[in-house]
C-alpha cells in the first residue's frame, strides 16, 4: 500500500514552476526565485534545484522531493569549468 506522501508526490507534474514549487514548500514567490537563483549561480551546490528550459526555469520533482525528505541537493547538470 503506498503512503499517503508519496500519492501527493505522484500528483505533482515532472516539472513545476518555480511558482509551484514554493507552493510546496510554504515559502514565498520571491524567495523561491532568490534560492532559484542561489542554486544557479553556486553550480548546485546551495539553493533551490532548478533547469533552464529555453527561457524559463523548471524544478524537477525528484529533486524537490530529494530536498524535502533528505535535506540533499540534487546536482542536474555537471559544473561547466569556466
Amino acid at each position: 500500500m503506498s503512503e499517503p506522501m508519496d500519492d501527493e508526490w505522484a500528483c505533482l507534474p515532472m516539472m513545476l514552476k518555480v511558482e509551484e514549487a514554493a507552493s510546496v514548500l510554504r515559502i514565498a514567490r520571491s524567495t523561491a526565485y532568490e534560492l532559484a537563483t542561489a542554486y544557479l549561480e553556486s553550480g548546485g551546490t546551495e539553493g533551490l534545484p532548478v533547469l533552464r528550459v529555453g527561457s524559463v526555469l523548471r524544478v524537477p520533482r525528484f529533486a524537490l522531493l530529494q530536498l524535502v525528505t533528505t535535506g540533499e541537493l540534487v546536482m542536474l547538470r555537471t559544473p561547466v569549468p569556466a
